[in-house]
């Protein structure tokens, strides 16, 4: 029996008929109503109060990352398929999950639902959480009563997007941590390894080699104004992010240059074609209208410049035009991504052969991040060598020749 939206949970506690210590829940419009249908449940409560009300921001003190809600959507499609009710299932995941605020999370999902809300409803209550695509999957899912179908999609949809984006910080973390590494090693040397070097070049009275009186400067410059280069650098980033953040044509710039950056522009380019693809078809063959669809994978790309190319073809699809046809006009889309779907559509597959475009393209990511990575190891090897090894030589440089200083 559901329950009309304008009762509240209420949490009970006190001692049933045979003397026994329990404890409970129970639904009503208010404390009164309440605590009269605890009685009839054989309980003479020691408290009746309303259930705590969990809130998005008291959720985002610890936020849910992408991992826990994958795991949570396997789970959820798992016991729906196994014939559980909504309820029941988010009941399960909740006792069954050992991070606090993840089960805190279920639960606040489980009492929306509880009132009567529908399940995609209450998703849209957490946008920073679920985005549009899972809650209008999870919608079409509820339609066609076959939610548990859905949610298993949207479970194998997330673990694909999970691996493509790992597979991509893969590529970018290990040069960026190399090259942070090396700075610091680099600053290090400058601040206080060069110094004890240059006392001992003081006492030598002699006019120190080019190179090393240069590095000499870079290191005292570095001990006067470490502390203003560390402070334009976090202002810089502060200021990117917050352009970034504000200015859409900003960012629309940005995303477009990064996609000419030798190697890391193919590399991002082929991974917003293969999300775009892989949400596209399966929004798509969710039911969910071509329009909207596209509108979806759009936001799905991680790409401003290709989400404006997206969103260019929506427009002429929504003029009449073909899929494959609007893509054919738009440079941005590859050639194989455009085959696929004029075959897709001719043959009354497209959501299949999206989805092997889909494959194509991952698996042009696993190679190219292999390749990426393989190229950038003796990059990254000879770029400190030549920075830590040319302090060095420096420092030594008037070791070496003091035969002339002497």
């Amino acid at each position: 029996m559901q329950v009309s939206n304008n009762q509240r949970v209420f949490i009970y506690s006190g001692q049933d008929r045979s003397g026994k210590q329990v404890s409970g829940q129970v639904s009503a419009e208010n404390k009164l109503l309440a605590k009269g249908l605890v009685r009839k449940l054989g309980v003479a409560a020691d408290k009746v109060a309303p259930k705590p009300t969990l809130t998005l921001e008291s959720l985002n003190r610890k936020v849910i990352n992408s991992d826990e809600i994958v795991s949570f959507t396997r789970q959820l499609a798992t016991m729906l398929k196994a014939g559980l009710p909504l309820i029941q299932s988010l009941d399960v995941a909740a006792e069954t999950t050992e991070q606090k605020h993840v089960r805190d999370f279920i639960m606040a999902l489980r009492n929306e639902v509880a009132v009567g809300h529908t399940f995609s409803d209450s998703l849209r209550n957490y946008p920073n959480i679920f985005d549009n695509i899972y809650c209008n999957l999870v919608a079409a899912g509820e339609i066609s009563g076959t939610l548990d179908i859905m949610l298993d999609r949207i479970a194998s949809f997330q673990e694909k997007d999970q691996r493509l984006k790992a597979n991509i910080k893969k590529a970018l973390t290990y040069p960026i941590a190399v090259l942070i590494i090396a700075g610091v090693v680099t600053a290090v040397l400058l601040i206080n390894v060069v110094p004890a070097f240059e006392e001992t070049f003081a006492s030598f009275g002699a006019e120190l080699p080019v190179f090393t009186r240069f590095v000499v400067a870079i290191s005292e410059a570095m001990q006067k104004y470490w502390g203003l280069v560390v402070g334009s650098l976090i202002a810089i980033i502060g200021v990117f992010k917050l352009a970034r953040s504000k200015s859409k044509r900003f960012s629309y710039a940005i995303d477009k240059y990064i996609l000419k950056v030798p190697m890391f522009g193919k590399l991002l380019f082929l991974s917003a074609i293969a999300r775009f693809s892989r949400t596209l078809a399966t929004t798509f063959s969710a039911g969910i209208p071509m329009l909207d669809s596209l509108n979806s994978s759009a936001g799905a790309t991680g790409n401003q410049h290709v989400a404006n190319a997206v969103l260019g073809i929506r427009d002429k699809v929504s003029q009449g035009s073909l899929l494959n046809v609007a893509m054919k006009e738009n440079s941005d889309f590859p050639p194989l991504l455009q085959q696929l779907t004029k075959v897709g559509e001719e043959a009354g597959a497209l959501e299949t052969m999206l989805h092997k475009a889909a494959d194509s393209y991952e698996d042009s990511v696993n190679d190219a991040v292999d390749t990426l990575t393989a190229l950038l190891e003796p990059a990254i090897m000879s770029f400190l060598a030549v920075v830590i090894g040319g302090l060095m030589i420096a420092m030594y440089l008037p070791i070496f020749q003091l035969g002339n200083v002497f």
